[in-house]
């Protein structure tokens, strides 16, 4: 490959080549001043004010010098460098973006800081204008927001089907479905651990008079309010559910007869000494019946085994006169 001496590049390549037709906007400002002494046909373009001398004020209509100005720095890594004899070939150039608000454009500048044999000191600059890119970009990243803000929007909205398919909407409680769901996970931690797994059937007693005296949308607050008295007074661990109409379910894990017995009396008490105001003219005292029952690791196949009998337990507790709770045996 032939090289080209410097006088032959300089024939080449002169500062008259990128003044007319130019890409880049180039100046040239002297350091000992910071006068603006060249610009071309492409800067002067862009400059606030072309017969200003000084050139925070040519550039960008500024009074002061500008924030982002890279020249001290490169003048403090010059001086380094001289005092320590090492080359500023690579220490003398300093790019960055800039948003001209004068131009309205984003531009990437390269700023270069040149020495002559006199002495003085010179920053040249290449200004690009990039903002075509920076749209792209810009469009590019709200894109992928919208889709980001599409992919959260599509979870919630699946998060909500999942919850709207596990949830009665009255009480917000567990459905039927997702009881018989979960109740099959914990049958088979129950007898991996060989541990205790007990289930509570309820309903109101007489709640068919409840609806035929105060109407429908007074039984569903009482509805409603012993769903909330059940999650009151159950643990995070245990599954409460509503089955439908007023009948509901509870599944106690490592909760041995006993221990549901009591739970379900604890709840039957609540229930009985509790006086719900629905509004000013009405004032209700209702009760429930409990069934109780455990799951036989041993004989059981599913938990509907343990419902059924707890089920039975409930029809016990009804005959006996209601508002107790029974345990089959």
């Amino acid at each position: 490959m032939h090289n080209l001496s410097i006088s032959e590049l300089n024939q080449l390549v002169s500062i008259d080549t990128f003044n007319s037709s130019s890409l880049f906007a180039i100046s040239i400002i002297d350091l000992s001043t910071y006068e603006l002494v060249y610009a071309n046909e492409t800067m002067k373009l862009i400059l606030a004010d072309v017969n200003a001398k000084n050139c925070w004020k040519a550039k960008y209509d500024l009074d002061s010098p500008c924030m982002w100005c890279k020249a001290q720095e490169l003048i403090m890594i010059s001086n380094r460098n001289a005092n320590q004899h090492l080359s500023n070939d690579n220490n003398s150039y300093a790019t960055y973006e800039h948003f001209n608000e004068i131009a309205n454009k984003w531009y990437q500048i390269q700023v270069k800081l040149s020495t002559l044999e006199n002495g003085n000191q010179y920053l040249i600059s290449f200004a690009l204008d990039i903002s075509m890119q920076k749209e792209a970009q810009s469009q590019l990243i709200n894109s992928h927001v919208q889709l980001q803000q599409k992919t959260v929007s599509l979870e919630k909205a699946r998060q909500q089907l999942k919850k709207l398919a596990n949830q009665d909407p009255l009480t917000n409680l567990y459905n039927r479905r997702y009881f018989q769901d979960i109740s099959q996970k914990l049958v088979n931690i129950a007898k991996r651990d060989g541990s205790d797994l007990t289930v509570i059937m309820l309903d109101i007693d007489k709640f068919k008079n409840i609806n035929d005296s105060y109407g429908h949308s007074t039984g569903d607050e009482v509805i409603i309010n012993l769903a909330n008295l059940l999650i009151e007074k159950t643990r995070e661990s245990d599954i409460v559910a509503r089955f439908g109409g007023e009948e509901f379910a509870v599944l106690l894990p490592s909760t041995d007869k006993e221990g549901a017995y009591k739970t379900a009396d604890t709840i039957r008490e609540v229930v009985e000494k509790q006086v719900l105001k629905v509004d000013k003219n009405i004032s209700i005292q209702y009760t429930i019946s409990l069934g109780v029952d455990y799951y036989d690791i041993t004989t059981d196949n599913k938990i509907d085994d343990a419902l059924n009998r707890a089920d039975k337990a409930l029809y016990q507790a009804k005959n006996s006169g209601r508002n107790r709770v029974a345990i089959n045996c």
